[in-house]
């Protein structure tokens, strides 16, 4: 099975106030997004087998740095 993953919907913020569902995140700092695919067992007592189940992957081209929001004050000169 092939399928694209989209993330196109995921939103950012560095308001510590956000109701909406936002990923918070702190300004100046640097994030390393990472993708997690999780077995879903359906056995009672598959948590003994958690460390099993899933798969991590990241990409070092989708680091980034976190920066405060601009505010542009006019036209520039």
């Amino acid at each position: 099975m092939r399928q694209i993953v989209s993330f196109d919907k995921l939103k950012l913020t560095n308001n510590l106030l956000d109701d909406n569902g936002h990923i918070i995140l702190n300004s100046m700092h640097r994030y390393q997004p990472r993708f997690h695919v999780v077995l879903v067992d359906p056995r009672r007592d598959s948590e003994r087998f958690a460390h099993e189940n899933f798969k991590s992957f990241s990409f070092p081209e989708t680091q980034f740095m976190a920066v405060p929001p601009t505010r542009t004050t006019g036209s520039p000169s």
